[in-house]
């Protein structure tokens, strides 16, 4: 009796079939367990699909990765081996990858679902204030310093990256512009975007402090409304990034554009050293549970009528130093209220009178009278115990004065 055989598995497609993905992508389990209920968007490094797990009902992100060139495909493939290290870190202000797969050839990734809000969509509908600001960027760039603490390298922060949902800021896409730079000519694919792209990346060299330098860039953006550097081509933002220093609005905070310029600086060695020495620069704490500690700056010395106007600090008149002011003077109704009130409080104090001198007896008298024998012993004590110490004293001085008679 012959054992039966299964079927066998079909191989891996050797190409990447986007036709096929098109016609199949709705039908249930054309990514395995999961169900694709819609698009999310699409961007440089493929496609994005809200899906549903079939088996929990959960909804998870699944990025469909753009690999045209079928000489590279098996370099990217190998690229994607790696995924596994960033989806070894579980952090709060980070996207985290849940999964890995290929179907018709093209490679994919399941990431956790984290809205469809982004900074950059954030920034298109208007300014935001400091604190805004400074709230989206602190947990961005905790994002980033978990990364960092793993020895992993975004090298493509961008607001499109940052997802918002909530008070809560994800940082994703990290590890995508490695997978897919052998697929691209453009410096826009592959390692970054000319708008936040560090000046060394131009060089194919980079490291953590380009991190710093694009998240530079996302704060001027965050504070100011746009970015420091634009042009009329990629070539020509990029040149700014290597040899111009960025111009500051004129309402920009001095201490703001202390932290912006060593950001931005040139040399990598010159920016800040990590992602919390900037955040410890900002007086926000990197470590997680921690609040936000922001700068105000001074208040502007006041005007002569601001200064009439401001509320009297006596200390001798005023509890613990608050500020306070006399009780503004009324009208005739309000004197009537205050009649009527003292009236009210005088009748329920005559009314509690009897209370308290009873609660008083009670609590007071009743341990006086249970005390006095005690009392009146401890006196005849005291008393017997002087009687004795005086009689004492006047036998010292008896037999002493004998003494002396008898010499």
């Amino acid at each position: 009796m012959h054992a039966p055989r299964s079927e066998p598995v079909p191989p891996t497609p050797t190409r990447v079939d986007w036709e096929s993905f098109y016609q199949h992508y709705r039908k249930p389990g054309y990514v395995p367990g999961f169900e694709i209920v819609h698009k999310l968007g699409g961007g440089m490094f493929g496609l994005v699909f809200k899906a549903r797990k079939e088996s929990i009902g959960k909804d998870y992100a699944i990025k469909f990765l753009k690999v045209d060139d079928e000489t590279v495909r098996d370099a990217v493939g190998r690229e994607l081996e790696t995924v596994h290290y960033f989806a070894q870190i579980d952090h709060p202000n980070l996207v985290s990858i849940e999964d890995k797969g290929v179907v018709d050839g093209i490679p994919f990734l399941v990431m956790s679902y984290a809205g469809q809000e982004t900074l950059q969509k954030r920034l298109q509908q208007g300014g935001m204030t400091r604190e805004q600001a400074l709230h989206v960027f602190v947990q961005a760039a905790r994002g980033v310093q978990a990364l960092h603490e793993h020895s992993l390298v975004h090298f493509d922060l961008k607001p499109a990256n940052i997802f918002l949902k909530g008070d809560v800021a994800r940082v994703g896409d990290y590890g995508l512009s490695k997978l897919v730079s052998a697929s691209r000519n453009s410096l826009s694919f592959g390692r970054g975007t000319p708008y936040y792209m560090a000046p060394e990346m131009l060089q194919r060299r980079g490291d953590a402090r380009s991190d710093i330098y694009s998240l530079g860039i996302i704060l001027y953006e965050c504070l100011y409304g746009d970015v420091p550097f634009r042009g009329d081509s990629e070539w020509e933002v990029l040149r700014k990034h290597e040899v111009a220093a960025p111009e500051f609005p004129p309402h920009s905070l001095p201490e703001d554009r202390a932290i912006l310029s060593r950001c931005l600086a040139k040399r990598p060695e010159d920016r800040f050293a990590s992602v919390a020495e900037l955040l410890g620069a900002l007086r926000a704490p990197a470590a997680l549970g921690e609040s936000l500690r922001f700068d105000v700056p001074p208040p502007a010395a006041p005007t002569p009528a601001a200064a009439a106007a401001a509320l009297p600090r006596d200390t001798a008149a005023s509890p613990y130093g608050m500020p306070w002011r006399a009780t503004p003077r009324g009208g005739a109704v309000a004197h009537l209220v205050q009649i009527v009130f003292g009236l009210f409080e005088a009748a329920i104090f005559v009314v509690l009178l009897p209370v308290r001198a009873a609660s008083a007896f009670a609590g007071r008298g009743v341990v006086w009278l249970f005390q006095l024998p005690f009392r009146i012993l401890g006196a005849l004590a005291r008393l017997i115990g002087l009687l004795v110490v005086l009689g004492l004293a006047v036998l010292a001085c008896v037999v002493l004065f004998h003494l002396v008679a008898a010499i």
